[in-house]
């Protein structure tokens, strides 16, 4: 008797298809190993700017969270925030913090497994959601107070509604796409690229197709996003981006391989899953118009946002690995669709396995290494300060780093005259500080300097030259991407 013939990409979708007791306590492993992954480690690290910025915004009164959101990074990020603000009421340890994030990156998992059901079998859907269970950048981002694995989710809900929208033409499908889609856009405002995405892959789409609500529901999308789109008109250049962030080139295309794929031999791996998919969506074009254009999307969704992204950069540098984050499902469904085509002698599964076992020193590594220690060079200062000792930060914002570890430290931390303006508030600053030396030197026990990045800002300025005049030379404590300075020791 013939075995039973595993479905392929030129199966048509599998929207009933039932899953047998296997598979289900497959992909409960893989979503156990994927929340051992995301959960381990979670508050062993600092937390760094980005997450001090989301620390603030929780924190902030109604009033300046909406001044924030009109004017400033808010507006991007819209429901994570929302939800931090209600979150920290509960506990604000860094741990605590990362959890909702790592709460929607194990979701992810079993919704990933779902929408790659709809494009093929069991064994490469079981395939994308270890790819995915597994995938550096995603534990990554799973361990991260901000809000880019909520975005994922989303994105993920977004498409699974839209290919049974655009191929079952429910009313109520294309209400949830909708939903999804809104809630995508205000989870993180670059997620609408995916939904640019998903809507240039209907041309690839053979007749019929439901012109009529698909126009309809992209207009109310369009409509309800709008306030947040007029962002870029309202927010001032210095919001929108910054003088690091890098304009597209090979070499950030390769970068961006690797974020979606692994560094090293992990992304030669992850390209030969790759092209094994797009050969298989190419061949189908003759065989199934449907099956070409589910395989049309996914090619489209993890290519196209980073080429939009690509052309944005070339007025607004902005070329960002992680505001491309919404393409790795896309990337992660094109290799398993690569595993379906190498099926023969179980190839696929083995480099998908090779590639999942790889990803375990990347994912170590991450655990260990912090982004910035703030933690460290806050406790440094907390510990050896006087009262009434003076502070100040380069860049001014990186202030929200000491009052979120000044909380942490407890009443035995050191009252401390802080010459920064609070998260987009006014308040005293360098300038203040300036006066306050001219007009009596030694008017301050200690002062102390805490730098973030390459100092280029404080670094030959007239803050360091007249500290050095009054004070001498600073002992300089290092810790990750951060310098602590004490004058006056």
């Amino acid at each position: 008797m013939r075995a039973a013939r595993e479905p392929s990409l030129a199966d048509p979708p599998t929207t009933s298809a039932r899953i047998s007791r296997e598979q289900v306590a497959i992909l409960a492993l893989l979503t156990v190993a994927g929340a051992w992954l995301r959960l381990s480690h979670l508050g062993s690290k600092s937390l760094w700017l980005d997450e001090g910025a989301t620390v603030a915004l929780a924190r902030a009164s109604r009033q300046h969270f909406a001044w924030v959101w009109w004017h400033g990074e808010a507006n991007l990020q819209t429901i994570y925030f929302l939800l931090m603000r209600a979150w920290i009421h509960l506990g604000d340890s860094e741990a605590w913090l990362r959890l909702p994030s790592a709460l929607f990156g194990i979701a992810s998992i079993p919704v990933l497994y779902a929408l790659a059901r709809k494009f093929m079998g069991a064994a490469p859907a079981l395939a994308a959601a270890a790819l995915l269970a597994f995938s550096p950048s995603d534990v990554y981002y799973s361990q991260e107070a901000r809000g880019y694995t909520l975005a994922v989710l989303l994105v993920l809900l977004s498409t699974c509604y839209f290919v049974r929208a655009v191929e079952q033409n429910q009313p109520r499908d294309w209400l949830l796409w909708t939903l999804f889609g809104v809630l995508a856009f205000y989870s993180h405002d670059f997620a609408a690229l995916v939904l640019v995405a998903q809507a240039a892959s209907v041309f690839f789409k053979a007749p019929p197709l439901p012109w009529r609500r698909l126009i309809a529901c992209g207009a109310v999308i369009f409509l309800l996003a709008i306030p947040g789109l007029t962002y870029v008109f309202r927010a001032s250049p210095e919001n929108l981006h910054f003088l690091w962030m890098p304009r597209a080139s090979v070499k950030e295309f390769w970068h961006l391989a690797m974020f979606f794929g692994g560094a090293g031999v992990k992304v030669v791996v992850a390209g030969a899953l790759w092209i094994a998919g797009a050969i298989a969506v190419w061949r189908s074009r003759r065989a199934d118009a449907d099956a070409f254009w589910r395989g049309m999307l996914v090619l489209v969704w993890a290519v196209l946002p980073a080429v939009i992204l690509a052309l944005i950069s070339l007025r607004q540098p902005m070329f960002l690995q992680r505001y491309l984050i919404f393409s790795l499902p896309a990337t992660i469904l094109l290799a398993a669709l690569g595993v379906d085509t190498l099926r023969k002698w179980g190839i696929g599964l083995v480099l998908t396995a090779l590639l999942c076992g790889m990803s375990q020193t990347a994912i170590t590594k991450g655990y260990q290494k912090p982004r910035d220690d703030w933690r460290g060079a806050s406790n440094a200062v907390l510990a050896s300060a006087a009262p009434g000792d003076a502070v100040v930060f380069f860049p001014f914002y990186s202030r929200v780093m000491l009052d979120y570890y000044r909380d942490r430290y407890g009443a035995s931390a050191p009252p401390l005259h802080v010459f920064a303006p609070g998260y987009y508030d006014g308040g005293e600053d360098v300038r203040d500080l300036l006066k306050a030396l001219a007009g009596g030197p030694r008017g301050f026990r200690h002062v102390w300097i805490l730098v973030a990045g390459d100092g280029a800002n404080f670094c030959g300025g007239p803050v360091e030259e007249k500290l050095q005049s009054v004070y001498g030379a600073p002992v300089v404590q290092k810790f990750a991407n951060i310098d602590v300075l004490e004058y006056g020791h």
